[in-house]
């Protein structure tokens, strides 16, 4: 199984499912959530372990369809790949570049999802008034 492709695809598909300001949904993106949590929980790498509870948040936010909880564990699981390709380099098949492109793209969709969260929160808040 290629992980960094999984985890591209999972992205892409909660971005699909949020983009419009969840009205689809979010759901979508869990299974490869899930995919990649379980390939985590499976290997015995310490350094995995704070990623895979992280991804147990994301899973719980998803469910709940809070896009602040999404965006918050989104971009610390960028910050936790990040960490974790630091000492990898582009040899052997370029993991270290992968890892931190990934890094990178978590960071992202948190912020952007930051951005969706904080629009539902002023939507939900008119509709009260």
């Amino acid at each position: 199984m290629n992980y960094i492709f999984e985890i591209e695809l999972g992205i892409q598909s909660l971005f699909a499912a949020t983009s419009a300001g969840f009205t689809n949904d979010a759901s979508a993106g869990q299974g490869h959530v899930n995919n990649w949590l379980s390939a985590l929980q499976s290997s015995n790498d310490p350094a995995l372990r704070p990623i895979a509870q992280e991804l147990e948040v994301l899973s719980r936010a998803i469910s709940s369809n809070d896009a602040t909880a999404m965006s918050k564990s989104l971009y610390l699981l960028g910050n936790l790949t990040g960490k974790s390709a630091l000492n990898l380099h582009a040899f052997g098949g370029g993991i270290g570049d992968k890892l931190r492109e990934l890094s990178q793209k978590l960071m992202s969709a948190g912020g952007n999802l930051q951005l969706i969260g904080q629009q539902q929160n002023r939507n939900a808040a008119s509709a009260q008034h």
